[in-house]
């Protein structure tokens, strides 16, 4: 019965904590639905497609270019999510004492948020895989209901680009880093700040040189590089490591 009432309280905890995620989701998914039904796919396909890919720019991409070059569709996708092994590797340690069949049900619904947002909230290792479960099913769920909506809604909307849907992300990820940064302690925290600067300006530097769905990729390797170069516990941990 503890058990039971334990796994009970992780599922609460876990589907609270994605709610600001969820919201985004929401929104994003929306979008998301709107433009795959102006592309030509019925609610179905849309929902479908947001169960199996769950990637909210690959999505985008496949309303844009699954009526072209099948190679150009799968390799533009492939790269687009490439980041996710970057995910993967950053947050294995989390939960390297699960099951594999837990760890490969966390990994496979890792997004960019629910990473962010869990490296924020945990402290240490999982001890128990059912609260990350539950926050990234609610985050699926949410993400899938957004997109059905969307596309039931479909040329109903007059619009999808407006202002508010086209800062929803940013404005997501502004509130992951702020929690990141204030419940960190004062080292931490410097790094935090010092490693988003870093990632918006090379960011922003490469789509200025030449857009392309690499750039983000080569940012998140420079980020994550800094990161662990001016983490307070860089020099311990290679020391460790030699």
């Amino acid at each position: 019965m503890t058990e039971t009432r334990r796994r009970r309280g992780d599922l609460l905890r876990g589907s609270r904590a994605a709610i600001p995620v969820a919201l985004g989701y929401a929104g994003i998914g929306f979008a998301a639905g709107v433009v795959g039904a102006r592309a030509g796919l019925s609610p179905a396909e849309v929902v479908l497609l947001s169960l199996i890919l769950f990637a909210g720019s690959a999505q985008f991409v496949f309303a844009d270019l699954y009526t072209g070059s099948p190679v150009t569709l799968v390799t533009t996708i492939f790269l687009v999510n490439l980041r996710h092994l970057l995910y993967a590797t950053a947050f294995a340690p989390r939960v390297r004492g699960l099951g594999a069949l837990q760890r490969f049900g966390i990994g496979a619904q890792l997004t960019d948020e629910t990473f962010s947002l869990a490296s924020s909230l945990l402290p240490g290792p999982l001890q128990s895989g059912t609260w990350m479960i539950a926050l990234n099913m609610t985050a699926y769920l949410s993400w899938a209901t957004g997109n059905l909506a969307g596309a039931v809604a479909g040329g109903a909307v007059a619009a999808v680009d407006g202002p508010g849907l086209d800062f929803a992300l940013a404005a997501m990820f502004a509130a992951l880093l702020m929690m990141q940064v204030t419940g960190a302690p004062g080292g931490r925290r410097t790094v935090a700040v010092v490693v988003a600067m870093i990632a918006a300006t090379v960011m922003v530097a490469l789509q200025a040189w030449r857009a392309g769905p690499l750039n983000l990729l080569a940012a998140t390797a420079v980020a994550a590089t800094a990161g662990v170069l001016l983490s307070p516990s860089a020099p311990e941990a290679m020391e460790a490591g030699a």
